[in-house]
Parts: structure tokens; sequence; C-alpha cells
């Protein structure tokens, strides 16, 4: 009798292992745009909260031949800021999705924030120096005086903050008025809608840092 082969046992070959998943890159901190901005501040922390504490509290006490400077200063940052916001009015307005608009509202939140954040630092301690030179009398300069103190470094370090921002409002302005001319809803000189918009911001801008600059001026 013809002896049956053996069969040699079937060998499992190992599978394709699946393809290894992407490494997440590392996040750097250097190439946040956020960093140089919270340097800047932190630096205005330190240094504006005691140095100027008392002409950030009254610009009246300015020394004259800075006056002219510090209002110059004010007028640009209340230019851009409220240019920058009138952009920001724009893209909720316009029913157009970008990603660039996306990373517009994301970059303007997160300089808010940041001012929002310093400012309240800043308050404080501008309301530690200003309570030493009252001699430490909570009678000339109690709580509320430090609420108030804390309110207008807010809005000193949220304003700066947002004016940081102008340069990418301007940019976006373009590429809104691309997209809406692509989308074919708006034609014409339809099309040139976001930067109209952009101009109308700017010049309530100007107007914003022109009454600033009277103001601080004197």
């Amino acid at each position: 009798m013809a002896r049956k082969k053996r069969q040699r046992p079937t060998e499992l070959r190992p599978s394709a292992e699946p393809p290894a998943p992407a490494a997440t890159p590392t996040p750097d901190f250097r190439s946040s745009p956020v960093a140089p901005v919270m340097a800047v501040l932190m630096a205005l922390v330190v240094l504006g909260g005691h140095l100027a504490a008392r002409y950030i509290a009254d610009p009246a006490l300015i020394p004259n031949p800075w006056r002219v400077v510090v209002a110059a200063v004010a007028a640009v940052v209340v230019f851009l800021a409220v240019s920058t916001l009138t952009q920001l009015t724009t893209v909720l307005m316009l029913p157009v999705t970008l990603p660039s608009t996306r990373g517009f509202l994301t970059h303007v939140g997160e300089f808010s924030a940041l001012g929002a954040i310093l400012g309240t630092a800043l308050g404080f301690r501008m309301g530690e120096h200003l309570f030493v030179e009252a001699g430490r009398d909570p009678a000339r300069y109690g709580f509320p005086d430090l609420l108030a103190t804390i309110s207008d470094a807010v809005t000193l370090t949220t304003l700066l903050a947002i004016a940081l921002c102008w340069v990418r409002s301007a940019v976006l302005a373009r590429d809104l008025a691309r997209a809406a001319r692509e989308s074919g809803r708006w034609r014409g000189a339809a099309g040139y809608a976001p930067v109209l918009l952009l101009l109308v911001g700017n010049y309530i801008g100007v107007q914003a840092g022109a009454f600033a600059y009277q103001l601080l001026r004197g």
C-alpha cells in the first residue's frame, strides 16, 4: 500500500502590521504668535505696574514733553483695536466660512484673553503701589479704587493685545472678498463689500484714535 504523504501543518504567516500612526508634532512654544506678546505684556506688568502706576491711573500727571508721545501711541493703539473689532464684526456678519476666518477668530480670542489676564495682574500691582503712595490709608485708596484700577488696566492691556491683530484682519479682508466673488452670490461690485467694510472700520478707528489723542493731549 502506498504510504500517504504527511501533510505539513499550514504555517501561519504573520499578517502585515498596521501602519504606525503618524507622530503628533510636538508644540513649539517659540513658534506660537502669543509668546512674544506675552513677554512684552509681562514686562509691562512688571515695569508699568511700579514705575508708571500713577501715570496709568491719572494720565494728566504725565509731564508735558512726554504727553504728546503717550497720546500718539494711545491713538495708534485705539485705531488698530477699533479697526480689528470692526473687522471681527464683518467676519461674523458675512455668510462666508474660511479657514482664515476661523483662525482669525481664534487669534483674536487668544489675544483678548491674554490681555484680560495680564491686565488683571497689572491692576493688582498698580493697586499695591498706589496704596503704598496713599500712606496705606484705606480712606484715601480703598477697595472701590482697586476695582477701578483693575478695570482700567484690563481695558488698557486688552486693547493693546487686540491692536496687534490688525495686520491679520487686513489680510483677511482680501480673502473674504475673493471668496464672496467666487461663491457667485455677490457679483460685480458687491464682491468687494468686505473691503468696503474694512475701510469703514478703519475710518471709525481713525475717529476713535483722534478722540483718544485729544483726551490725552490736553
